[in-house]
């Protein structure tokens, strides 16, 4: 009854009223937004700062996605779950022996013929220096060339050193894997005592794990299909250790955009080493051809749209995760960034980020044009 003659009587006060009204609440949600902006800075501090520690762990909890179902895959066929997880322990031992015994005697083998590759390097240099010395100075471009046969050498010889270094981390990380694959089965009831039955995030956590899971399995199907192409193109060209560069190209596929460019760049060098430069430039375009062929045909049709990032997005998560967890942070930067842009749409005043990093426009339209 007073509001109404309030109304009625007082439309001046009443309106300043509102606009009073309204004004703290746009405070409040700036207030709101630059403390999350502050929660965020420190965040990512705190991860920068433990990136040694945290990169191995985040690392172990993803490839877990992958082993949990086949975990408990065995338990369904009988397996007492002891026994389930000693096989699963078997499995990742022989596949981290298998991988660290190709890396390490690939390396030994590549390390022991260095001098013959770089010898073999100045002299092409020496050859297209002789040929260009009629356009450039020949003297500058052999220099040139020596510097960067010096420098491909150096780097050659601390592969062996990243190489023990990026064993000793796969260590760890199997180490945790194994932790994480024994407590599986608890986790389900301790989200649902910590979230709560009906928590909307829970079903969203739910729908990233299961989307998660199929982007990792059918990329790894696309990539081991780029795999065998390399390594059938290196083994008909003869490239020394083709199948540690297949593995790479496998691995390093993970890698939107940039992933098979550097898994190129080793098999390329070793090209022009062995056979000369019209080799390293084959290679190079068959690395090119076979990397259109697996993402414009091969990918498509195996990958799905569930995680689906603007190429803004992904580009600047490449260097921004990398900057956080080196290595780790790259072959990561497409699962984490969905994780966040997850978060994010769970709160209204954040949930435009998450729209903007997304690139659902063709969803979208199907929807309009089922409706």
């Amino acid at each position: 009854m007073y509001y109404n003659t309030f109304q009625i009587h007082n439309p001046q006060k009443l309106g300043k009223v509102l606009i009073m009204l309204q004004s703290m609440k746009d405070s409040s949600s700036i207030m709101r937004l630059l403390m999350f902006g502050a929660g965020v800075v420190i965040i990512v501090a705190g991860l920068k700062a433990f990136a040694d520690v945290l990169s191995p762990a985040i690392m172990a909890v993803f490839f877990s996605l992958l082993c949990v179902p086949l975990y408990q895959w065995l338990q369904r066929k009988g397996l007492g779950s002891g026994l389930a997880l000693l096989v699963m322990v078997l499995l990742l031992l022989a596949i981290f022996i298998g991988l660290g015994w190709l890396v390490m005697s690939s390396f030994t083998v590549l390390l022991e013929t260095l001098p013959t590759y770089t010898a073999n390097m100045q002299a092409e240099v020496g050859n297209i220096a002789h040929s260009v010395s009629g356009l450039l100075d020949a003297e500058q471009v052999q220099r040139v060339g020596n510097d960067v046969v010096a420098l491909l050498s150096g780097m050659a010889r601390g592969g062996l050193t990243t190489a023990v270094n990026l064993v000793a981390v796969g260590l760890v990380i199997l180490v945790l894997l194994v932790f994480i694959i024994s407590e599986s089965s608890k986790y389900p009831a301790r989200l649902k005592r910590g979230l709560g039955e009906d928590n909307e995030l829970l079903s969203n956590v739910n729908d990233f794990r299961d989307s998660l899971i199929h982007y990792f399995v059918a990329r790894i199907k696309v990539n081991t299909v780029t795999g065998v192409g390399v390594l059938i193109m290196l083994l008909v060209a003869g490239v020394d250790a083709a199948l540690l560069w297949a593995v790479l190209a496998i691995f390093l596929s993970f890698i939107p955009y940039f992933g098979l460019i550097i898994a190129a760049a080793p098999a390329v060098i070793l090209a022009f080493a062995q056979f000369g430069l019209p080799m390293a430039v084959a290679i190079a375009v068959g690395y090119l051809i076979i990397n259109q062929i697996i993402e414009q045909v091969v990918a498509p049709k195996v990958i799905a749209d569930d995680i689906s990032l603007s190429p803004a997005v992904t580009f600047f998560a490449l260097f921004f995760w990398g900057w956080v967890f080196n290595f780790l942070g790259v072959m990561l930067a497409a699962p984490l960034t969905v994780l966040v842009i997850m978060i994010l749409s769970n709160y209204p005043e954040t949930r435009w980020l998450a729209i903007m990093a997304t690139a659902d426009e063709g969803k979208e339209k199907e929807k309009e044009g089922g409706d």
